[in-house]
């Protein structure tokens, strides 16, 4: 990292003398500035703005997710990044996960026939733990633009994209078991283009980190419990395929972007478009807070 942007004067100056980056004063000191790319993880609020400018800029971008505080937003720098055809990456790293490639290959490949429905939960405890920082804006709505269950959820709602095909319609259910000015688990029922119905739990409130998946066809089924993958025929008592899931690692959702930097391919890159859909989604379910 060589130069930080930041809206909070404090934070850019410990992030500068942490990380030994030169302090940016406005975005508009991205022209011109001699560096590989940009990552944005700034409040969710400020996305377009940053990303906007970074592509401007002609700079390759990394965000963190979602892409956007708005379907509308979102969209907009999609389409940005595909008219100054610049990679534009957002973190949803599921799509990284070998396990979970395997699960799509399963369905790209006709294993499951014919998929009627499916069901995903990705949630953690820290809402009741130390170690995620509530205090801060992620609570704020104006700048957090969304909740604790789409904070999760929104990797679910990915991963089922790029797995099924585009959601149609649905709705969505929010609590709020914490207190915060904030949703902080919720669940919601889905029906996908294909015509299959999902399901797609998350939140802060779990009593540990869990990633669950159940997709359901006319001739198998695929199912991930307690780290284990695996595919099983209808009508057998034994899988035919099992994979082991790997300690899951969000920071694996930059690592395509930063090989797409150096020339390489690694599996994982989101097109803007797919990260945009997500957005669309949410503002449907009415999950957006302003």
């Amino acid at each position: 990292m060589s130069h930080v942007f930041d809206r909070d004067p404090a934070r850019k100056q410990e992030l500068c003398d942490r990380l030994g980056a030169e302090p940016l004063e406005t975005l508009d000191s991205l022209d011109g500035l001699d560096v590989s790319g940009v990552v944005v993880c700034s409040e969710t609020t400020h996305h377009e703005a940053d990303i906007t400018a970074a592509l401007k800029a002609g700079l390759p971008v990394f965000s963190e997710k979602p892409l956007a505080g708005s379907a509308r937003a979102a969209q907009a720098v999609a389409s940005l990044a595909e008219e100054h055809d610049l990679l534009l990456q957002t973190g949803y790293f599921f799509r990284t996960i070998p396990a979970l490639r395997a699960a799509r290959d399963w369905i790209d490949h006709g294993r499951l026939g014919r998929v009627s429905a499916a069901r995903m939960l990705f949630s953690h405890d820290g809402g009741y733990a130390d170690w995620l920082d509530l205090g801060g804006w992620m609570t704020d709505p104006e700048r957090a633009c969304y909740g604790g269950f789409v904070d999760e959820a929104v990797h679910a709602i990915d991963a089922l994209q790029w797995m099924l095909g585009p959601i149609d319609s649905g709705h969505a259910v929010t609590g709020n078991a914490l207190g915060w000015p904030v949703d902080d688990h919720g669940a919601s029922v889905l029906r996908f283009d294909c015509g299959a119905a999902g399901v797609v739990e998350a939140g802060w409130t779990d009593t540990r980190m869990r990633l669950e998946l159940d997709i359901v066809g006319d001739e198998a089924a695929i199912s991930l419990r307690d780290s284990e993958l695996v595919l099983t025929p209808r009508g057998a008592t034994t899988p035919i395929e099992r994979i082991r899931l790997e300690t899951l690692d969000a920071g694996t959702g930059i690592l395509p972007f930063l090989a797409a930097l150096d020339g390489e391919t690694k599996p994982g890159l989101v097109p803007p478009r797919d990260a945009a859909r997500v957005n669309t989604v949410l503002d449907a379910l009415d999950l957006r807070l302003t």
